[in-house]
C-alpha cells in the first residue's frame, strides 16, 4: 500500500504565518538554501536551522516537513516574523505531514505560484515541484524560484522538467533569484542545467569553502551584484550542506557583478 496521498494541483499551496516587514528590504540582502532532509536528525537540525538562518531576508528550503510538532514549530518559535510558503509534493498517511520545497521571508510575496514536474520519480512515483514567489520591492519586481529537481529520472526527463521551469521564468523581466537541489549527480546533468539557465541570463554562482563532492545544489541570479556566496560544509545535520548568498542591487542599465572578498 502506498503511504503516501499527492495532493489535488488546488491544495498544494500552503501558508505559515504572517509578514511584519516593510514591503522592500535593504539594498544589500541574505539568502539561505538548504535542502533540510526533512529534519530527520532532529537532535541538532533544529540548533542548526535556527543559528544559520536567525536574520536571513529569504529563505528557500527543499524537503521541508510540515505537521504536528514538525518545521512550523521552529518556524513559529524562532521566526515568528516571517512568512512561509510550502509547495507540497506528498502527505504522509500515517501522521497527516506534508513534505516539498518552501519559501520563508519577513517580506510578503505579491504573488505566489507553482508547477508540478510532468514526470514523477520511478520507483516512488512521487512528483518534484518548484515554487515561485514575486514580490514588489519599492516598484522592482523581484522573482524568489525554489526547486527540487527530478533524480531517478531519464536524462530526457530531467532535461524536459529543467524546460519546464526555465519556460515560466522567461515571462519574468525582472530580478530573478534561482536556487534549490537540482540533483546534478553527473557532468551531462550539470551541462545541461547551465546551458538552459544561461540562455535566459541566469549566472550560475561559483561557491566559496565548496568542500562537497557532490555538488547538487545550487544558485543562479540576474539583476544582482553578488557579495558573498559560500557553503556550509561542516553542517553534518543534512544529507546536503546549506548554502548562504549575499546580494545587493545592480543599479539600472549596469550589468551584475560578483564583489567578492
Amino acid at each position: 500500500m502506498v503511504p503516501y496521498l499527492i495532493p489535488q494541483m488546488e491544495k498544494v499551496l500552503m501558508k505559515i504565518g504572517e509578514a511584519v516587514s516593510p514591503p522592500f528590504p535593504p539594498s544589500e540582502f541574505s539568502i539561505f538554501v538548504w535542502n533540510v532532509y526533512k529534519g530527520q536528525k532532529a537532535h541538532i537540525f533544529s540548533r542548526d536551522f535556527s543559528k544559520l538562518g536567525y536574520g536571513k531576508d529569504f529563505i528557500l528550503l527543499q524537503e521541508a516537513l510540515v505537521g504536528e510538532d514538525k518545521m512550523p514549530t521552529i518556524w513559529k518559535k524562532d521566526f515568528a516574523a516571517y512568512e512561509w510558503h510550502l509547495a507540497q509534493s506528498f502527505q504522509y498517511k500515517k501522521d497527516q505531514s506534508s513534505t516539498g520545497v518552501a519559501i520563508g521571508s519577513p517580506y510578503a510575496p505579491k504573488a505566489v505560484d507553482f508547477i508540478r514536474a510532468k514526470t514523477k520519480e520511478m520507483f516512488w512515483l512521487t512528483p518534484k515541484l518548484t515554487l515561485f514567489n514575486e514580490y514588489d520591492f519599492n516598484g522592482t519586481k523581484v522573482l524568489f524560484v525554489c526547486t527540487h529537481v527530478l533524480n531517478f529520472v531519464t536524462i530526457g526527463a530531467f532535461t524536459g522538467s529543467l524546460y519546464e521551469i526555465a519556460e515560466k521564468i522567461s515571462h519574468f523581466n525582472g530580478p530573478v533569484v534561482l536556487a534549490g537541489d537540482f540533483n546534478t549527480w553527473n557532468l551531462k546533468r550539470f551541462m545541461v542545467m547551465k546551458s538552459i539557465f544561461r540562455d535566459l541570463k541566469l549566472e550560475h554562482l561559483d561557491l566559496q569553502d565548496d568542500g562537497r563532492f557532490l555538488k547538487l545544489d545550487h544558485v543562479f541570479v540576474r539583476g544582482f551584484d553578488v557579495l558573498d556566496a559560500r557553503v556550509h560544509h561542516t553542517v553534518v545535520s543534512s544529507d546536503h550542506f546549506p548554502l548562504e548568498i549575499k546580494l545587493k542591487w545592480t543599479p539600472p542599465g549596469e550589468p551584475s557583478k560578483i564583489i567578492l572578498p
